[in-house]
């Protein structure tokens, strides 16, 4: 009240910052008062200490937490249990803070969520304005339970004749100097104009990193059995570069048919070209016509027309590429498939973190960055159930948690009576928020 009274005009930025200031003060010191409460009511309740030899070690001592409206600053007391021969602060485990936290779990989960599009140094000064290490967020990630990163179908199962399946890898540097491969699955029914650009339509991702062939590809099987009606199906179009590991796909998926991606195909041919481009142009035109005669008589002339062995080579093994996929091909032609977005799935769900900017993953650093960048771009939300609670050791009485809200509450009253909206002699509309907050107890 006395910020708004003021003499000058707030201007609007001065409201924002101001009040948000003052609000989470007081959001703070009402969340120091009832923790201090509940541990004042642990204390006070010998009768429970004693039957569980549960003696006080030490009084007032000072814990700090980093929450989402700031540094929660509050005094509790050490405890000693002489039956199991061990030490702990009840009211830190009754609110669900364990030693270790330096941060509340809100704060972690926002944290992580933002370090899935950014690197950890700029999602603790996105989140805390710096005030965490960058170590602090990436420890925070590595505690996120995989097994709940999945989006779960709901709903009947979709009825679409077609499915469209990008299958290819990114390339990641590891902290060892080696590289690794991150496979990635892309789901979707085909595309659609949205102004100049194209968007596929209900885009699934499944991660593949550190998983056989045989694992990712009964991932997808059980997802798309899951979401869409089989016996409606009548194609599945697996795109992909015609790597072993693709074409293992269409083992494990009915009704389906492999196409060669046409960025690989053509990024080879504009390779094995390179210095005899007259052929160029030739070479595209006979792959896609499918004339396969053509292709092989200008395989030939380039041959013919260079002497350099590397080169030879390299057109030999091009020829070899095109015969073995040659039906993932010809399928263009005969049944008029549209081309695919591996590359553009590749650069928006993995490159984009992994690969773009000169940086070194771990492991486990990256299995789980993984995982979490999957999960966010299916449309998930980073939550405090994502990470791994630890259940209490103690269970607290209701009577001293009655005792805690009641010393709590009269608190809270004694800090509202105090406040001038209440002493204005007319009722306003925040008088009558405040006082309905006072009526029901609760200051948060």
């Amino acid at each position: 009240m006395n910020f708004m009274q003021e003499p000058d005009i707030k201007k609007i930025d001065e409201l924002e910052t101001g009040l948000k200031g003052i609000t989470f003060d007081f959001i703070l010191t009402m969340m120091q008062t009832y923790v201090e409460s509940l541990d004042k009511e642990i204390k006070a309740d010998k009768k429970w200490r004693r039957k569980r030899q549960i003696v006080v070690e030490r009084n007032n001592d000072k814990r700090e937490i980093f929450t989402q409206f700031g540094q929660l600053k509050y005094h509790r007391t050490y405890f000693h249990d002489k039956k199991n021969n061990t030490y702990v602060y009840l009211a830190d485990e009754a609110v669900g803070i364990d030693s270790y936290d330096r941060i509340s779990t809100t704060v972690a989960a926002e944290m992580v969520e933002h370090s899935v599009e950014t690197s950890y140094q700029e999602s603790s000064r996105h989140v805390s304005d710096g005030q965490i290490s960058r170590q602090t967020v990436m420890n925070k990630t590595r505690r996120v339970q995989e097994e709940k990163l999945k989006i779960k179908v709901k709903g009947p199962k979709r009825k679409v004749l077609i499915i469209h399946i990008d299958a290819d890898e990114d390339h990641v540097s590891l902290q060892d100097g080696t590289n690794t491969i991150v496979p990635l699955i892309t789901i979707y029914e085909g595309t659609k104009r949205t102004g100049k650009r194209g968007e596929c339509i209900n885009t699934h991702h499944i991660n593949g990193y550190g998983q056989s062939p045989e694992e990712i590809w009964l991932t997808v099987a059980n997802y798309i059995y899951d979401r869409y009606d089989i016996e409606y199906l009548e194609r599945i179009y697996i795109h992909g570069d015609g790597a072993n590991w693709i074409k293992t796909g269409k083992q494990w998926l009915p009704k389906s048919k492999l196409v060669l991606d046409k960025y690989h195909l053509n990024q080879a041919i504009m390779k094995i070209t390179a210095g005899q481009e007259e052929y160029r142009q030739e070479m595209f035109s006979s792959i896609y016509k499918c004339d396969l005669a053509k292709f092989d008589e200008l395989v030939f002339k380039l041959k013919k027309g260079t002497q350099n062995i590397k080169k030879r080579k390299r057109i030999n093994q091009l020829k070899t590429y095109i015969h073995n996929n040659w039906e993932a091909i010809t399928i263009y032609k005969e049944e008029q498939v549209s081309g695919s977005c591996t590359e553009g799935h590749i650069s928006h769900v993995l490159s984009s973190r992994f690969s773009s900017r000169p940086m070194g993953w771990s492991k486990n650093g990256l299995k789980v960055m993984t995982s979490l960048r999957v999960y966010c771009k299916n449309g998930g939300i980073i939550t405090t159930d994502h990470f791994e609670k630890t259940e209490p050791e103690y269970k607290i009485k209701k009577e001293t948690i009655r005792k805690a809200k009641k010393a709590f509450n009269k608190t809270t009253y004694e800090n509202l009576s105090n406040i001038p909206a209440f002493n204005l002699g007319k009722k306003t509309p925040l008088s009558v928020a405040l006082r309905a907050i006072q009526r029901g107890g609760y200051a948060i």
